[in-house]
């Protein structure tokens, strides 16, 4: 972690980490909105968000993902690493880090493996869930951590707690459709699925303009 946090410190004297968040923000949110214009018959309630991808646009939202998720983790290491009040348990927070590591990392997968093909739609699935899952850890880990942390202000942690019972329904939802007797569940996902995208970009937009105000 020593070298990690060395260019990290490095990256952070040239470009403000905070900003990392607001253009993984960016990165994400052209690449959904160039592959919505380009594909006239996508339906928000009925087509989960991945399906942008098989759209006339599907290269820019694949694209969109990657920087995003590229972006996204130097941010959430940059932040983790600003954790450094509160009696934070080191362990703790470098596991945080490792969760928010793997999932950016799954999140970068999501935009190389999407498609119809059979076992790039299986990858495209386990990165899905790997992904959510890790997310779901470090965004409450770091609720946890802002908390504690005298830096950051209480309500972004309570508010940050909204973002993680979000991603812990669609993954719940995600799993139990899986299941014959539940498949009725799948009418709803793609709208949860929208809807915790939303508040990602949402958590995503707060954090990082709050560390720039307060020079974090």
């Amino acid at each position: 972690m020593t070298k990690v946090d060395s260019v990290i410190e490095k990256l952070n004297n040239i470009i403000p980490g905070s900003l990392f968040g607001l253009f993984s923000i960016i990165s994400g949110i052209l690449g959904d909105i160039i592959s919505r214009i380009m594909y006239p018959g996508y339906n928000f309630m009925r087509m989960a968000v991945s399906d942008l991808c098989l759209g006339p646009g599907g290269l820019f939202f694949k694209l969109g993902n990657i920087f995003s998720g590229i972006f996204a983790l130097v941010f959430v290491n940059y932040l983790g690493r600003t954790f450094t009040e509160g009696n934070i348990n080191p362990k703790l927070r470098k596991t945080a880090i490792i969760c928010a590591d793997i999932s950016c990392i799954g999140f970068i997968f999501l935009g190389i493996f999407c498609g119809s093909n059979l076992i790039i739609a299986y990858i495209h699935g386990i990165s899905a869930i790997t992904s959510m899952g890790f997310g779901f850890c470090y965004i409450t880990f770091y609720n946890i951590f802002m908390i504690k942390d005298s830096k950051y202000s209480n309500s972004l942690g309570y508010f940050g707690f909204s973002v993680s019972f979000i991603f812990g329904l669609l993954i719940t939802l995600f799993l139990l459709h899986i299941l014959p007797v539940l498949r009725f569940i799948m009418v709803v996902l793609p709208l949860i699925e929208w809807v915790n995208t939303i508040a990602l970009i949402i958590w995503y937009l707060i954090i990082p303009f709050y560390m720039i105000h307060k020079k974090i």
